[in-house]
């Protein structure tokens, strides 16, 4: 009789191992239907080009046999690289670029910083405010890039107004308007970011730093600033992936140029991939000597 029991006991063990492995499984399976397709779309809309970006930095290409699958590009090795490093227009060109975004990066994470803290106050109108400095994350950013770039309307609107009137600010303003008009444009999704991080600093910190008698100044620098400075991190790199990519920065727009020319797609690709490494170079240089701040 015992030994009919213990074999009952083990056999219902061996079921409900079964049936949670069964549920592991079947959860697995679940988890990778949902992901199956962010697969599939990863790797034919962004491994497959950059693999072919890569085959085409090596060619002198055709626009008839662009990927030199069909034997009319001409095979170029590492040439393109070479003519890019010893090109000095495009030495002068990134280095402008990469100077703009040094100095771009830092107002456009203090703009949007300062933005996310007025946005978060309790006003009259909150809700029309914060829609008008996200229309730049609303609108489709590609389409209004392109229409930019295609000359069809221009980010600076205080430009157009200051412009308009005399004396200095019409000759200083509209430069320094068309600065302004642009750096409200690339803080939009900073501002959202630094505003949900803003909401998550818990309430509590600050009534304790109330009770001890500090202001507002101290506690925004005690409090609110140590607690979202991973926050600040992240749009510093966001905002400096967004300045290196913008369409009217000027490698962008010599990358442009020569594939209008339907004969230099190799030495575009080959732009593009050293600007990308210059750009991941930047960043990883940037988080090595901030990363003391994510602890």
């Amino acid at each position: 009789m015992a030994k009919q029991i213990k074999a009952k006991k083990k056999l219902a063990h061996k079921r409900t191992l079964g049936s949670v492995i069964s549920f592991e499984r079947r959860k697995s399976l679940e988890g990778w239907g949902f992901s199956l397709p962010w697969v599939i779309g990863f790797i034919i809309f962004i491994m497959v080009p950059l693999v072919l970006s890569i085959r085409i930095s090596f060619y002198i290409t055709q626009l008839t046999d662009l990927y030199g699958f069909e034997g009319q590009s001409k095979w170029n090795g590492i040439q393109n690289y070479v003519d890019i490093v010893q090109d000095p227009e495009v030495g002068e060109v990134m280095l402008n670029s990469f100077l703009d975004s040094l100095w771009q990066v830092p107002i456009i994470v203090f703009f949007a910083l300062f933005v996310a803290v007025l946005l978060k106050q309790k006003f009259a109108g909150r809700v029309y405010f914060r829609v008008i400095f996200f229309i730049p994350v609303i609108l489709a950013g590609v389409i209004m890039s392109y229409l930019f770039g295609e000359g069809v309307g221009s980010i600076s609107v205080f430009g157009s107004l200051v412009n308009s009137s005399s004396g200095i600010f019409s000759s200083f303003g509209g430069k320094i308007t068309q600065y302004i008009g642009d750096i409200m444009w690339s803080s939009s999704v900073e501002i959202l970011i630094f505003l949900a991080a803003l909401q998550s600093v818990p309430d509590i910190l600050y009534e304790v730093v109330e009770i001890d008698g500090a202001t507002a100044w101290e506690s925004f620098w005690h409090v609110t600033l140590p607690y979202i400075s991973p926050f600040v991190i992240l749009n510093c790199i966001y905002a400096l992936v967004d300045s290196f990519t913008k369409y009217n920065n000027p490698v962008m727009s010599m990358m442009n140029e020569m594939t209008e020319k339907g004969t230099e797609y190799g030495m575009a690709s080959a732009l593009s991939w050293m600007y990308m490494l210059l750009a991941l170079v930047t960043i990883l240089i940037f988080i090595l000597f901030t990363r003391r701040w994510l602890k």
